[in-house]
């Protein structure tokens, strides 16, 4: 079992689409008798990228700057001279002046400058001209495209909608792991001053979902993958990152020991804690493996975070109408009334990521059915075989 979970493992299936491109790139160069049939190998090779958007970015950009590059090169190769090195220089600079603006103009056409180089420089010395050099760069680049595009999208094809969940789960933990250690009240010393680097090990798990969900948007415009919109979802995590950014600067400092305010709210805070890390994980959980859920395209509610943290912001009331606050000191009022803010908004943005992840999540499936309610013809309402259960006392009301 253990062989065939590292069969699916990504990085193995990539590796595999890989090899099957390049090999299928030389074949074909050598089919065809192309004179530089490696370019057609390093093409298809970069062209497999992780998800099929990707590969379909990729494919793109070396398309687009070969095509560019190649054009003005075989032109310049052409018209230029080529009998002095001040002459080649020369040469070179009107070459590579234009595409490098076009470069950083349009990001899409960023080879062209290469390409240019190459069919300026090795235009020189063969028999063949500038022109039939271009075309069969182009030629060479055309196929490996092809080839990679083909391997992308029929060898294990990897949809950008999975990379998308993968990451957000990714992403979910890193922030159970930080709310975890913020609501903490006996955090050490050392762990609260190394909280500036697990910020900042979130704010970079962000930018890999940024990507993915770009392939997934060029996915979606093309119709080769799944027609769900990621960019919700990635909003979302993102708005939870700086609620925990607000979190982190209510708690960077502990409260003072024997305030009676402090040991009141502890109790709330520290149930806001444990389910607000148990959602994480649990949602976490749901976007890395839907099919764990047994096919029912759901993850935890969230009810149980809102509860918690209504009982928190609840306390917090108590203590200013006591007159409690009021008499403690004003940095840790101010510490209260933010933690307080930043839990409501925190509360917020994970019913906000509930609903974004019950939209990205693969519906359930029909086979997933119970034997009795396969055997139900269509159309016949189902015998309930036992009354419905009682609600739950501890489940809030619906206002």
């Amino acid at each position: 079992m253990s062989l065939l979970a590292a069969l699916r493992a990504p990085e193995v299936r990539l590796a595999f689409r890989v090899t099957v491109a390049g090999t299928a790139a030389l074949a074909m160069a050598r089919l065809f008798n192309l004179p530089q049939g490696y370019w057609a190998v390093i093409t298809a090779i970069m062209v497999m990228q992780a998800s099929i958007g990707g590969s379909l970015k990729a494919a793109l950009d070396r398309f687009a700057g070969t095509l560019s590059g190649a054009a003005w090169g075989a032109l310049v190769a052409t018209f230029g001279l080529h009998d002095t090195l001040l002459h080649l220089c020369l040469t070179l600079a009107v070459a590579l002046a234009p595409l490098a603006w076009l470069a950083a103009r349009y990001p899409v056409c960023k080879l062209a400058p290469v390409t240019a180089v190459i069919v300026l420089l090795t235009s020189g010395g063969g028999t063949q001209s500038s022109f039939m050099l271009a075309l069969d760069r182009v030629f060479e680049i055309v196929i490996g495209n092809v080839i990679g595009l083909a391997v992308a999208l029929f060898v294990f094809p990897a949809r950008a909608h999975g990379v998308v969940l993968t990451t957000a789960a990714r992403v979910a933990d890193l922030c159970a792991d930080m709310l975890d250690v913020l609501l903490d009240p006996d955090l050490a010393d050392d762990v609260r001053q190394g909280l500036s680097k697990r910020h900042a090990q979130l704010w970079a798990a962000l930018r890999p979902l940024d990507t993915a969900a770009e392939e997934a948007q060029r996915e979606r415009r093309t119709w080769l993958g799944d027609q769900r919109d990621p960019a919700p979802l990635v909003r979302t995590l993102t708005r939870v990152r700086h609620d925990l950014v607000m979190v982190g600067r209510a708690t960077s400092s502990r409260a003072p020991s024997g305030v009676a305010a402090a040991q009141r709210l502890e109790g709330p805070q520290a149930e806001v804690r444990r389910q607000g890390v148990l959602f994480l994980r649990h949602a976490a959980m749901a976007m890395r493996a839907p099919s764990a859920l047994h096919g029912q395209g759901q993850i935890p509610p969230v009810e149980p975070v809102q509860a918690a943290t209504h009982a928190y912001l609840d306390m917090v009331q108590t203590l200013r109408a006591e007159g409690v606050l009021r008499e403690l000191p004003r940095g840790v009022t101010g510490q209260i009334y933010t933690l307080s803010f930043a839990l409501e908004q925190l509360s917020q943005d994970l019913a906000d990521l509930h609903a974004r992840a019950e939209e990205m999540i693969p519906p359930a499936r029909h086979q997933d059915k119970t034997p009795e309610e396969a055997a139900v013809p269509a159309g016949v309402e189902p015998v309930a075989t036992q009354p419905p259960a009682a609600p739950s006392q501890d489940t809030p009301s619906p206002g």
